[in-house]
C-alpha cells in the first residue's frame, strides 16, 4: 500500500499538471480574444475589396477568360500548341520589325496621306508617268513591287501546303474507307429528299430527334439520314467529310461519348485548321448531328 507521503506527492504532481493545463488554456483564450477583432477587421476589409473588384468587372473578366480558356482547350490540340510555341519566335520577330521607329513613321505618314486623301488632286496617266521621275515615288514603286513579290511567294507557298493537306485528307479517307464500308447498312439506298423520308429507311418515326436536333437513338442512324442532314447544313458529304463522320461514330462506339473538336483531331489525324475548313461552323456539333450522335459535351 502507498504511504500518505506518496499519495500526497502524487496529488502534488497532479495539481501541478492541472495548473499547467489551466495556464495553457488561459493563454489560448487570450490569444483567441486578441485574434478575433483582427480577423473580423481583415474579413470586413476583404469583403469590401471583393465587392470593389466585382463592381469593377474583374470577376466577370476572369469568368470570360476562363470561358476562352475552355474554348482553347476544346478547339486546339497539344500539337497546335506546340506549333504555336515553335512559331512564337517568328511572331515576336515580326512584332519587333513592325514596331521599329522607322516603320512606325512610315505607317504614320501613310495614315496621314489617307487622312488627307480628300484634298488630293486627280491624276491622269500622263501625270502619273511624270510623277515617276520623283526619287521618292521611284523608291515607293520599288517597295511595292518587292512587297507584291513577297506576298505572291507566300500565297504560292500556302497553296502548295493546302494541296499537300488535301492529299493527306484523301489518304485519310482511303484508310477509313474499309471501316465506312463495314458500317454501311445493307438497306441504305439513294439519299431521300427529306429527313422524314430518310428516317423511313431505318430510323424510327416517333421521337427520332430531341429538342436540340440530334438523333435520339444513334443506333437508328443511316447514311441516307446523314446525307440529308448534311444537305440541310449546306454542303454535300465528300470523301474527307465522310471519313470524319465515320471516325466520330467509331469513337462514340468505343468511348460512349460524342467527340469534341480536340478528340476529333486526335482520332482522325487532322489539324484543327483542316477540320474548320471542312466544317466551318461548330464542327464538333455539326459532325455529331450528321453522324446521329448526341451533342458533344461543352458545345453550345
Amino acid at each position: 500500500m502507498q504511504t500518505d507521503e506518496q499519495i500526497l506527492h502524487r496529488l502534488d504532481v497532479m495539481a501541478a499538471q492541472l495548473g499547467e493545463l489551466a495556464e495553457r488554456q488561459r493563454a489560448k483564450d487570450e490569444l483567441w480574444e486578441e485574434a478575433v477583432p483582427v480577423l473580423r477587421e481583415a474579413l470586413a476589409t476583404a469583403i469590401v475589396q471583393l465587392d470593389t473588384l466585382d463592381k469593377q468587372g474583374h470577376f466577370a473578366f476572369l469568368a470570360e477568360l476562363a470561358r476562352v480558356g475552355r474554348r482553347v482547350v476544346e478547339g486546339f490540340t497539344p500539337a497546335d500548341v506546340r506549333e504555336l510555341g515553335d512559331s512564337i519566335v517568328a511572331i515576336l520577330d515580326v512584332a519587333r520589325a513592325l514596331t521599329r521607329p522607322e516603320v512606325l513613321q512610315i505607317a504614320r505618314d501613310a495614315a496621314g496621306a489617307m487622312h488627307d486623301a480628300s484634298g488630293a488632286a486627280p491624276m491622269g496617266a500622263l501625270r502619273a508617268v511624270r510623277a515617276t521621275r520623283d526619287a521618292d515615288v521611284k523608291k515607293g514603286l520599288g517597295l511595292m513591287v518587292d512587297l507584291l513579290r513577297r506576298v505572291g511567294h507566300g500565297v504560292r507557298t500556302s497553296a502548295e501546303r493546302d494541296t499537300k493537306a488535301l492529299d493527306r485528307k484523301e489518304k485519310l479517307a482511303e484508310l477509313l474507307a474499309p471501316r465506312r464500308a463495314r458500317m454501311l447498312p445493307a438497306h441504305a439506298a439513294a439519299a431521300p429528299t427529306s429527313v422524314a423520308a430518310a428516317r423511313a429507311n431505318g430510323a424510327p418515326q416517333n421521337g427520332a430527334t430531341r429538342s436540340d436536333g440530334h438523333l435520339a437513338d444513334p443506333g437508328s442512324w443511316t447514311r441516307a439520314v446523314a446525307e440529308t442532314v448534311a444537305r440541310e447544313q449546306g454542303f454535300e458529304l465528300d470523301e474527307p467529310r465522310w471519313a470524319l463522320v465515320d471516325a466520330a461514330r467509331s469513337d462514340f462506339a468505343s468511348m460512349h461519348a460524342s467527340p469534341n473538336i480536340q478528340r476529333l483531331t486526335q482520332v482522325a489525324g487532322i489539324t484543327t485548321k483542316d477540320l474548320y475548313r471542312l466544317f466551318p461552323k461548330a464542327p464538333a456539333r455539326t459532325i455529331a448531328k450528321i453522324a446521329g450522335l448526341p451533342k458533344p459535351a461543352g458545345c453550345l
